[in-house]
């Protein structure tokens, strides 16, 4: 039951260094595609492109195989953002989209039969920051690129970050099939957690009753058939989504659930998200970075919080995109009275790791 440590690989060896990081990362993605999400899209052979105005125009090779793609950057500002239903973005933001028909371009680039939405759109921000760092001069700065979405665009927003190399997520209200945790979410749903779920309207939502359609979805692919059937599986699992959501370090996140106290969005789970965020953090830690992570709990109607509320994304934007090394942003605010299980019991129950891991 436990969640899998981010600090062993998956043969038994340890991370000790920051370089041996990424080494992670790329296990932790390639265990998360062939269980969950797969076939995942690699980088092509070749990418060349250029920007004309606003217009992005993108040549991808891969083996013999060619693809043509358009990306369109309207608006002012600096943050260039993939503007998901319901996310979080600076007031004075460019909005990035992407030319149609682009996902069975990626499918007949790679010979797939089926590819994650999201995670289409993951391959095209990075194909877009490629074409943008081979023309300097667009007046486009790749290194001011994000993604945000709340509720199924929480979902999308979380995998198109994990999936990509976008210099900032904004994760909101994502639920389950997003950042919810697996496990956790299991043992509430068909576990001894049933006992303390003090919701009597319904269970955390998790992958079991995910839904195959839905704003942003779906979420996952034919891969995770094995374990949607039996999902008492879920402890087979050699990551969870803490990991998934560790992926994104060293770059910056910011992460918001909403309140799951006493009959509080029950099907959300927020208390599961809050848990693999909570695991998730000490990868920030030991890479040294911990102001880059932070993730707020909030009492609020679905995808309604206030801006006082979801102040940390703007203290975010300012450090991500502004070099303000000032802003407020190495947060772990979780609502003593918003999780079904006390923060006090996570440790003992689970984790069997070094939370305060540094990495060399």
């Amino acid at each position: 039951m436990k969640l899998p440590d981010p600090f062993t690989f998956f043969d038994g060896t340890k991370v000790t260094t920051k370089e041996q990081w990424e080494c992670r990362r790329k296990e932790i993605l390639a265990m998360a595609a062939k269980y969950l999400y797969g076939p995942v899209p690699s980088e092509p052979d070749e990418v060349t492109g250029t920007v004309s105005g606003g217009t992005v125009s993108i040549t991808a090779k891969v083996g013999g195989k060619t693809e043509n793609f358009s990306a369109t950057i309207n608006g002012s500002g600096d943050v260039i953002a993939l503007k998901l239903s319901g996310g979080i973005f600076p007031s004075n933001s460019k909005t990035l989209s992407f030319g149609s028909g682009f996902e069975s371009k990626i499918r007949n680039l790679f010979g797939l039969s089926e590819l994650n939405t999201n995670i289409a759109n993951g391959w095209m921000i990075d194909r877009v920051m490629d074409v943008l760092e081979q023309n300097p001069g667009s007046g486009h700065d790749p290194t001011k690129v994000m993604v945000s979405g709340c509720s199924g665009c929480g979902k999308g927003a979380y995998l198109a970050g994990v999936f990509s190399r976008v210099p900032l997520v904004v994760i909101v209200e994502s639920g389950g099939g997003g950042v919810a945790n697996l496990r956790q979410a299991e043992w509430f749903r068909h576990g001894e957690g049933s006992s303390v779920w003090q919701c009597s309207d319904a269970k955390p939502q998790s992958i079991d009753n995910l839904e195959d359609s839905g704003i942003c979805g779906p979420w996952v692919t034919g891969a995770a058939r094995w374990l949607r059937s039996d999902p008492s599986k879920v402890y087979n699992l050699p990551f969870d989504t803490h990991l998934l959501l560790a992926t994104i370090a060293p770059r910056h996140l910011v992460h918001f659930t909403n309140s799951n106290g006493r009959n509080s969005w029950c099907h959300l789970g927020g208390t599961c998200e809050a848990l693999s965020a909570w695991a998730a953090k000490p990868v920030w830690k030991a890479l040294g970075v911990p102001e880059r992570m932070g993730f707020q709990m909030y009492s609020a109607n679905h995808c309604g919080a206030s801006g006082s509320q979801t102040a940390l994304a703007g203290e975010m934007f300012k450090r991500a995109f502004e070099g303000d090394t000032s802003a407020n942003t190495d947060v772990m605010g979780i609502l003593d009275n918003g999780v079904q299980q006390p923060v006090s019991e996570w440790k003992d129950m689970w984790i069997d790791w070094d939370m305060e891991t540094v990495l060399q």
